[in-house]
């Protein structure tokens, strides 16, 4: 990541991305210091660094990433400056442009023509802007569409297949973001028009001027209403018809992997985790690295996981010892792109399940031994309400989910596998890998260092989606408990490493889409 010398060097994506990479905590401290350090030089508001940390006294909206940049930029532009670089110089208020000295009513008239007239041309403006970038993205979309139908009966490889399909989904997604902002001139226009009424209406003189105003506003979100009408339905056509097509694809692509022997359950995997935070923080893994802003639902879940287990306990310890037949569900999330194989696992510090102290743990992973703890997880999913959820024209019906679930009485196993992480020269990391049949490897890495991570810019790209942690997770019944399976273990690390033991729950297998059940 490049730190520039001055705000003005940054745009703001690239100024967004650096307090977002703040905001992960995912660097050595030496390096996040640097960053706030650099921060705080840079920023040129009188609060400095403080923006990161504490919210403004009228910021009623939650402090996040966002809000500090919004008051970054917003402080400049009152000092009539541009905060980025790109941005041009902020108009001034429009008070700004009145005179000091008293005006005649004529003055005061011609003043409000003007600069309603000079609004007006601006909306004029920015609306072809914004319709320009309409046509591009929809025929991008039309020729992501065209090449995929022409492969679905082609000879293709996985990789080939993985890539046209991203390829699709990111089309429609940046589609969808640019008919969006077209859209959002639906409501602007109207609000100018019933403006530029209002004027004619009320004005007592210069009615020529006002109509003028009013006529150029009308004509304007005519075209605009009947241009946006058409961009819908092309948009709609074109979603259903990539929607069909993606379905089609991710079928040939679990079919392909599979056949191949190369499906999640047919050759082992591999999830890099990183060691930032590993003793504090629930984590989750999937095959290659997460975006920096997932950071931020590690303290979420974290909150959920924490107030699952404060409520299994207050139950436990005053109801009654038997298991309830009850779970928590801490996490649920959809892998964003269909061409995702679906492995996932999710870390917790075995601290936050109970006391970690009393046990040998080197000892006990030496000899593969197993333990009682006091609460497990379980990997499954969740039927969405029918219409709640929903991504272009594609309705969510299930996310999957993750699940705490105590461990007293006799109806679950307490047992845990004990396993020890070891050191790799080769991978410069601590590994682990889970028992059985083509199995999971988790390989954690030291944090990177500020000047070998990568900028985290507005194309970060997000591999899951729809994330939520409830701060309070409902307890919920279990359907049945014959059916449940763990896939789980407590991982320890070597003497030295700073790493407390932590518990790992591996994705069930039995969820991976096979082609039996994709379709």
């Amino acid at each position: 990541m490049e730190l520039k010398a001055t705000l003005k060097d940054y745009t703001e994506p690239e100024f967004q991305a650096l307090v977002n990479r703040i905001w992960a905590v995912d660097l050595p401290k030496v390096d996040h210091d640097r960053l706030i350090n650099h921060f705080d030089r840079i920023v040129g508001h009188p609060k400095g660094a403080d923006l990161l940390f504490y919210p403004a006294e009228d910021d009623y909206n939650g402090h996040t990433t966002g809000s500090v940049v919004y008051y970054v930029k917003d402080w400049h532009h009152k000092k009539g400056q541009p905060a980025f670089k790109g941005e041009g110089i902020p108009m001034p208020s429009s008070n700004a442009n009145w005179p000091s000295t008293p005006m005649t009513f004529a003055q005061v008239t011609q003043l409000r023509i003007a600069q309603s007239l000079a609004a007006a041309q601006k909306v004029v403006i920015d609306v072809a802007t914004s319709q320009n970038d309409v046509e591009p993205a929809l025929s991008l979309l039309e020729r992501r569409i065209k090449h995929l139908r022409s492969q679905q009966n082609a000879e293709v490889d996985i990789r080939g297949r993985e890539a046209d399909i991203r390829s699709l989904e990111i089309a429609e997604f940046d589609t969808r973001l640019v008919v969006r902002r077209y859209e959002f001139w639906e409501m602007r226009l109207k609000f100018k028009r019933d403006a530029a009424q209002r004027d004619l209406t009320y004005g007592r003189a210069e009615q020529a001027q006002w109509q003028n105003i009013a006529q150029l506003i009308t004509a304007t979100e005519s075209r605009y209403l009947a241009t946006l009408s058409v961009v819908r339905q092309r948009l709609n056509h074109l979603q259903i018809e990539a929607e069909t097509l993606l379905i089609n694809a991710q079928t040939q692509l679990v079919r392909q992997r599979y056949q191949g022997g190369v499906g999640p359950v047919q050759t082992p995997g591999l999830l890099l985790a990183s060691l930032g935070h590993v003793n504090s923080r629930p984590g989750v893994w999937i095959d290659g690295a997460l975006s920096q802003p997932m950071e931020i639902y590690r303290i979420a879940l974290q909150k959920s996981v924490r107030s699952a287990v404060a409520e299994f306990t207050w139950q436990i310890t005053s109801r009654t010892e038997a298991h309830q037949g009850q779970y928590a569900a801490v996490l649920r999330m959809e892998f964003s792109s269909r061409a995702e194989v679906g492995r996932y696992a999710v870390c917790v510090p075995l601290h936050e399940f109970q006391p970690i102290e009393g046990h040998d743990w080197h000892d006990l992973a030496a000899n593969a031994a197993d333990v009682d703890i006091a609460f497990r997880m379980i990997s499954g999913t969740y039927d969405v309400p029918a219409g709640t959820l929903s991504q272009g024209v594609r309705l969510i019906s299930t996310l999957l989910q993750v699940a705490i679930t105590p461990t007293n009485g006799n109806t679950l196993s307490s047992k845990v596998k004990v396993r020890p992480a070891v050191w790799k020269d080769t991978m410069q990391a601590y590994c682990f890998t889970a028992d059985g049949p083509a199995p999971v490897t988790v390989s954690w890495r030291a944090p990177a260092a500020l000047e070998t991570t990568p900028d985290q810019g507005s194309t970060t790209e997000y591999r899951l989606g729809f994330l939520q942690s409830p701060p309070v997770p409902l307890l919920e019944p279990f359907d049945g408990t014959s059916e449940i399976k763990f896939d789980d273990y407590i991982v320890v690390f070597p003497a030295g490493s700073g790493v407390d033991p932590l518990y790992v729950m591996f994705r069930d297998r039995r969820e991976f889409p096979t082609p039996e059940t994709i379709n």
